[in-house]
């Protein structure tokens, strides 16, 4: 017997998107869902089905969750409109929580983003007052030159262990002298902004977000980023007052794909204890928000500590 239930939904305005609510088995729920997306142009259940697990995880302490497909992404078929891409994420992504809203009664949210996901997860936290929490793995980072040069230089001390540098040479040269794999390597869905658009729009957001009280994780890898001395990937955004708001974690053993079974341990217990506490914090509803009626904090808690890795079999 497993302690969650888990049902594929088709939704959005033409039917085009494909998600799986994943929902605890039995008791009440608790009074805030999560929205897992794709981590770049892959499929919703993550690197290594880490969203798959860690959807189950959450269910065997109380909390739903969807993982759901973008326009275009995965098993979702194409957007009919002709909306920019991180618009169109906004769009896919209040779809969704209008779906649980009328699935589940759930009218609060926590969004998990890895990587080029973060960026879609903070433009909803922006845009729709519903998200009380926001996980950004491995997303925006500003490193400053000291924190550059040490992870260049620890990365060039790794060349003769690391089997994958022979293939990223090869890639890297290709798209240096060749302007066909060049073109092929930027599509415009992953075109970045030139670096002082990208801070403009990180502080306006952040600063946005944190005069609304959303609960912010930064949560940074050891592969991507090697190396933390205080907040190293905020930059020049560490002494803010609106980054003093959210919590900022660096784990060095966890890797960007989650690649080991202990590097997917280790960011499950962080993301679920994270996500309690967020549950916690929006307990009492804000006005014009009706919480669903749910099991107290100690109950959420119990199930946090009792909830087990389930075997992953569906998508």
């Amino acid at each position: 017997m497993t302690d969650y239930k888990e049902t594929p939904v088709q939704f959005g305005p033409d039917g085009s998107l494909i998600g799986i609510i994943t929902t605890p088995a039995d008791g009440p729920l608790a009074p805030v869902a999560c929205l897992m997306l794709n981590m770049g142009a892959n499929h919703r259940i993550g690197p290594r089905r880490i969203n798959v697990k860690l959807a189950r995880q959450m269910a065997a302490r109380g909390m739903s969750s969807v993982r759901l497909d973008l326009a275009g992404l995965g098993d979702s078929g194409p957007a009919s409109g002709s909306e920019h891409f991180l618009t169109q994420a906004v769009l896919d992504l209040q779809a969704a929580m209008n779906l649980i809203q009328t699935m589940l009664g759930v009218r609060r949210f926590i969004v998990i983003g890895l990587c080029s996901g973060a960026t879609n997860g903070l433009s909803l936290a922006v845009a729709d007052a519903r998200v009380v929490g926001l996980l950004m793995f491995d997303g925006y980072a500003f490193p400053g030159r000291r924190a550059q040069l040490e992870r260049q230089f620890r990365r060039a001390l790794a060349v003769p262990t690391n089997p994958a540098v022979i293939g990223k040479t090869v890639r890297w040269l290709k798209r240096k002298f060749s302007p066909q794999a060049a073109a092929a390597a930027a599509a415009h869905i992953f075109e970045p902004d030139p670096p002082e658009v990208t801070a403009a729009i990180f502080r306006r957001s952040m600063t946005q977000v944190a005069e609304r009280n959303v609960s912010v994780l930064l949560f940074y890898t050891g592969t991507v980023h090697v190396v933390d001395r205080g907040r190293d990937q905020l930059g020049p955004f560490a002494q803010e007052d609106f980054t003093q708001r959210f919590e900022y974690r660096f784990i060095g053993d966890i890797d960007h794909s989650l690649t080991s079974m202990a590097s997917q341990q280790t960011f499950m217990e962080v993301v679920c204890d994270w996500a309690l506490r967020v549950v916690q914090g929006a307990t009492a509803a804000p006005a014009g928000i009706t919480a669903t009626t749910g099991r107290s904090t100690q109950q959420l808690g119990n199930r946090m500590v009792k909830g087990s890795l389930q075997h992953d079999v569906v998508s």
